[in-house]
C-alpha cells in the first residue's frame, strides 16, 4: 500500500529524503494521471529515487468553493490504493489553506517542493497552473527550480480525440448522464464508490433484500438510479473477497431521510459488515430512481432489478 503522508506549510520538512514526484490533485486516478505517473516512475526507477505523488486536500475547487455540490472521484484511501497499483511509494498530501494559496510561485517551489519535500525530480501536467491567482506555470517550475537543483518534465496530456483530453471533468460529466462506458474508457476501470459500510434503518433486512450501505459525503454521485455492480468486502487481513450485486443511488425517494446514499444488495451475502470497506464497481445502468406508492410495490421492483442485474453480470 502507498503510504499516506499528510503536510502543512506550518509544519517542518516531510524527512522523506530526495524524492521524484509527480503533482496534480489526481482525482479519479484516470489515464492521463497514470500517463503522468508512468513518466515519473521510469525515472524514479533510473536514479534509484522513491517515487511520491504530491496532491492537495482539500482540493482546491472545495477550498474555493466550499458551497458546491459534492464532486470528488474518490476519497484519500481509494486513491492510495489506485497509487500503489502504479508503485507509488509515498502519496503527499499537502494542505491547501490560506497560507498555501496565497504563496507566489517562486515561494512554492523553494519553500514547499525544495526545502520541506526535498523534490529532486518533478514530472507535472502541462496545463498544470499553480502559485496565488495560479500564475504559475510549469515553465515557471522549470525556471525556478533549476537553480535550486530541481528538474522539472513536463508530460503531454492524454487525448480521446481531437477535441477532448482526459481530465476528471469529462469523467464527471460521463457519469452524471449517465455513460459508464465513457467513464470508464477515461478512467481505464468502472468507477469506484468506495467507503466504510454505515448503519442503516435495516428496511432492506425487512423486505429480504438486506443492503450495504455507503454515505457518499463529499464525492459525486452519478446518476441516480439502480446499476449492477461487483464488488469486494475488505478484510482485517487486506484480503478482499469479490461479489455481485444490485445498487441504488440516490435519495431512496420512496423511504429516503438519510441524504445522498449507494444502497448495495450483494447476492449470496448475509453478514454483519458496519464499519467494514465496501467498494462498489459500477458496471451497468438499469433504470432511473423512481419513488413508488408503497413497499409493497418498491419490493416488487427491487425483484426485478436484482433479476436484471444477475443476467447482465452473468459473465463477470
Amino acid at each position: 500500500m502507498t503510504e499516506i503522508h499528510k503536510w502543512s506549510v506550518a509544519e517542518a520538512g516531510l524527512g522523506l529524503g530526495k524524492l521524484c514526484c509527480a503533482i496534480g490533485n489526481f482525482d479519479g486516478v484516470h489515464k492521463g494521471h497514470q500517463a503522468l505517473i508512468a513518466a515519473a516512475r521510469k525515472t524514479a526507477q533510473q536514479i534509484g529515487l522513491p517515487l511520491a505523488v504530491i496532491c492537495f486536500s482539500p482540493h482546491p475547487r472545495r477550498y474555493f468553493q466550499p458551497d458546491n455540490p459534492p464532486f470528488l472521484l474518490m476519497d484519500s484511501y481509494t486513491k492510495a490504493k489506485m497509487l500503489a497499483a502504479e508503485q507509488v511509494d509515498f502519496m503527499i498530501e499537502v494542505c491547501f489553506d490560506e497560507q498555501l494559496q496565497t504563496m507566489s510561485p517562486e515561494d512554492f517551489v523553494r519553500n514547499v517542493l525544495c526545502d520541506a519535500l526535498d523534490v529532486s525530480r518533478l514530472f507535472a501536467g502541462a496545463d498544470f497552473a499553480f502559485g496565488k491567482g495560479r500564475v504559475g506555470t510549469v515553465q515557471s517550475l522549470t525556471e525556478i527550480g533549476r537553480p535550486l537543483g530541481m528538474v522539472v518534465e513536463a508530460v503531454s496530456l492524454v487525448a480521446v480525440s481531437d477535441t477532448q483530453v482526459i481530465s476528471s471533468s469529462a469523467i464527471r460529466d460521463a457519469l452524471q448522464k449517465p455513460d459508464l462506458s465513457a467513464a470508464e474508457a477515461l478512467l481505464g476501470r468502472p468507477h469506484i464508490i468506495s467507503g466504510l459500510v454505515a448503519e442503516g434503518d435495516k428496511r432492506g433486512r425487512q423486505l429480504n433484500f438486506p443492503t450495504a450501505n455507503i454515505v457518499l459525503e463529499d464525492k459525486l454521485a452519478p446518476a441516480f438510479g439502480v446499476y449492477a455492480v461487483t464488488a469486494t468486502v475488505e478484510q482485517a487481513d487486506g484480503h478482499a473477497a469479490f461479489y455481485k450485486g444490485v445498487a441504488n443511488i440516490g435519495k431512496r425517494p420512496t423511504v429516503n431521510d438519510r441524504g445522498i446514499l449507494a444502497e448495495a444488495h450483494l447476492f449470496d451475502f448475509d453478514e454483519d459488515i458496519y464499519g467494514r470497506r465496501l467498494n462498489l464497481y459500477v458496471q451497468h445502468f438499469i433504470r432511473p430512481e423512481q419513488k413508488f406508492d408503497g413497499l409493497e410495490a418498491l419490493t416488487a421492483q427491487i425483484g426485478k432489478d436484482v433479476t436484471a442485474a444477475r443476467e447482465i453480470l452473468a459473465s463477470y
